[in-house]
């Protein structure tokens, strides 16, 4: 029995990349939505230029389109019915002066852009990424941690879980449906400049067995963890 609730909510997800949201939130997302609350996802940064990435099996790297992955990043919260979605840096120009270099934005300017969201959506409840081996998610984890400072704002705070995480302790795990579990797979589906091989995890086997595993720490078929920061009662 869970004492977590899902209706009256104004839930406001924070990610530092599109595809971090599907891999930590898209299942309670699900939970929000069915129950008439209202959710806003973030994207930090994302460019309209051509990236690398890196894949181990072809030991180099390859390029996708940043154009792309803006509409991989539509077709996911169509997929979970997100309507309310915005990018906070985005980087129209392409000269990528964002992505991947979060933490080249002094601290002070990104908590002030977070803010705003705060102030103009007001939310009950915030998710931040968990702090990984990738820059990004750590200035954006402390910058959201700044801007939700109590006296600012006082509302639930939740750490979700990606991938390369460097200490994540859950103390919340929210139990998933195979139909919610399903759709989160079909969603991350949609990244497919972003998907890695079966290995790799952003993969949707990858998530899958993820949910499995955090599943059984509670007696579940599948869950999601996170970290509480807060929980304003």
């Amino acid at each position: 029995m869970g004492i977590f609730l899902y209706s009256l909510q104004r839930v406001l997800v924070l990610a530092p990349h599109a595809d971090d949201e599907t891999l930590g939130c898209a299942g309670v997302i699900q939970k929000y939505l069915s129950q008439g609350s209202s959710v806003r996802t973030v994207i930090a940064s994302l460019t309209l230029s051509d990236s690398k990435r890196y894949s181990r099996e072809e030991s180099g790297y390859g390029t996708y389109s940043g154009k792309r992955r803006i509409f991989e990043f539509i077709e996911a919260m169509r997929l979970l019915g997100v309507a309310d979605y915005h990018i906070l840096y985005p980087d129209l120009s392409g000269k990528q002066l964002y992505d991947g270099k979060l933490d080249r934005i002094p601290r002070a300017a990104l908590v002030a852009d977070i803010e705003r969201h705060i102030e103009e959506f007001r939310p009950t409840v915030l998710y931040i990424p968990s702090i990984t081996k990738h820059q990004d998610h750590e200035a954006l984890h402390r910058a959201a941690i700044a801007a939700a400072r109590p006296y600012f704002w006082n509302g639930t705070i939740l750490v979700y879980e990606t991938d390369g995480e460097l200490s994540f302790q859950p103390n919340l795990f929210i139990p998933l449906t195979e139909e919610e579990i399903s759709l989160k797979m079909k969603a991350l589906e949609a990244y497919k400049t972003q998907l890695g091989s079966i290995r790799h995890p952003v993969h949707p086997e990858s998530l899958f067995h993820k949910a499995k595993f955090r599943g059984n720490q509670i007696y579940e078929e599948f869950a999601e963890a996170f970290e509480v920061i807060r929980i304003q009662g």
